[in-house]
Formats: structure tokens, C-alpha cells, sequence
């Protein structure tokens, strides 16, 4: 009787523990866990982030979702913190020659950016936006050719390129290296402050793919951009959520 009484006593607090962890867990549901589903409970996202030379392609669609392309979950990260989608390719030290890519698909976007290299590539048709926030440092590219929107605001620092097709106005911002090419008729005002370049990309060059523009280093046929300011197939494809 003694030995059964000490049985349902461990298990009582076995099962308390489990109740801690269990509401500790809840109470940080903004972290998505690999291969998590996206539900609507799910705290959603506006913004992405991306560092360490990863790669996202980014699509339309009417479901926020994260699949991974190329990678493994266990040596990647994908968060939301906030309102914002960070995409870490390795949790601790990459293993040598590793690779992280990843399909996101979303209804629309507020800010994209990259820390430290990778690639943001979107694809397909996203529906015009009021505005968008782009941001490259420490090397990256962003192509968001076709995300068009009506005010856009575009920073590198650092090194990086930035591919974008604003439709009223654009805020041009490149420090320490760097390019910003934009297409279109738009009104920019731009700045650049020891090293870089604001451009308005070549007619030709419009739905040129990403890998052939080089991050960071601009083309000869582009044209400078107006009111500068010189200053000191997927195979194989995991859901992750």
C-alpha cells in the first residue's frame, strides 16, 4: 500500500511539472517550432528578416506559410517575434558548405531585410502596396521587382544591392558601398555617403533574373539616379508552417 501511495504521489508531480512546462510553452507560442502548423491562432507576420546568407523566395498568396526548400530544421531557425518573420540559417556554427532556402508565401509585406548576406527573391504577382521598407547590411540582395508599391523606402549599409519598382516615390539611402537600382518613372531622392550608388536599372534589364546581377556592384548601361545628394524548382519541399 505504501509503494502505491509513493507511485500516485510521483506521478501527481510528474504531471504538476508537465502542467508548468505545458503553460510555459503557450506563453511563448510566438516561437514556431519546426514543421509547426500555421493556424489561426498563430500570431502572424508583416515583416521578414533574414541573416547569415540564407535564401527566401518570396510568393503571393492568400495563406501565410514557410516551407523549406533546401536545409534541415534542426540546424536552422524560423521565428515570428512581433509582427516580424526571422529566418536565421544556422541556430549555432554552420556546418561547412550548409545551405538554407525557403519558400515564403504571404498577402502582402510591410519591410523586408537582410543582415550579414543572403538573398530575398520575389516571385508572382503581389497586389499594389501604399508602402514598403527595404533594408540590406553587411552584403545581401533584395529583388523586389515584383512587389510594386507606391512609397518605398530603401537603405543599404555596408555593401548590398536592393532591386526595386516604386510607383510614386522612393527614399534612397546607401552608406560605406552598396547599390540601389530602381525601374520606373517614380520620384526619388536619394543620398550616398562614402561609397555607393542610386540607379535607375536599364529598360532591358527589367525582368533580368536575380542571379545575374551581381550584389552590391552596379552595371555601365545604368543611368544615375535624379536628385543624388552627395554626403561625407523545388523538390522534396518540407512545410516548416
Amino acid at each position: 500500500m505504501f509503494t502505491v501511495r509513493r507511485v500516485l504521489l510521483a506521478s501527481f508531480v510528474a504531471l504538476t511539472f508537465m502542467g508548468v512546462a505545458i503553460t510555459a510553452t503557450r506563453n511563448t507560442a510566438r516561437l514556431i517550432m519546426p514543421l509547426a502548423p500555421l493556424t489561426a491562432a498563430s500570431p502572424p507576420f508583416t515583416s521578414i528578416e533574414l541573416h547569415d546568407g540564407a535564401k527566401a523566395v518570396l510568393q503571393y498568396g492568400a495563406i501565410q506559410s514557410v516551407a523549406l526548400v533546401k536545409g534541415n530544421q534542426q540546424v536552422s531557425r524560423v521565428t515570428v517575434e512581433g509582427d516580424r518573420l526571422v529566418i536565421e540559417k544556422c541556430r549555432d556554427n554552420c556546418p561547412r558548405g550548409y545551405q538554407l532556402e525557403v519558400e515564403v508565401v504571404t498577402p502582402a509585406i510591410a519591410a523586408i531585410s537582410i543582415s550579414d548576406g543572403g538573398t530575398i527573391e520575389s516571385r508572382g504577382d503581389f497586389p499594389r502596396q501604399t508602402e514598403i521598407s527595404f533594408a540590406v547590411s553587411n552584403g545581401g540582395m533584395i529583388d523586389a521587382r515584383a512587389i510594386l508599391a507606391g512609397n518605398v523606402a530603401a537603405t543599404v549599409n555596408q555593401g548590398g544591392s536592393i532591386l526595386a519598382k516604386p510607383q510614386a516615390t522612393m527614399v534612397a539611402s546607401v552608406s560605406n558601398g552598396g547599390v540601389i537600382t530602381y525601374w520606373g518613372d517614380a520620384q526619388v531622392t536619394s543620398s550616398t555617403q562614402r561609397g555607393g550608388q542610386v540607379i535607375k536599372g536599364a529598360k532591358e534589364e527589367a525582368n533580368k533574373p536575380v542571379s545575374e546581377f551581381v550584389s552590391g556592384v552596379s552595371c555601365d548601361s545604368h543611368v544615375a539616379a535624379p536628385n543624388a545628394l552627395s554626403g561625407k524548382k523545388i523538390k522534396n519541399r518540407g512545410r516548416w508552417f
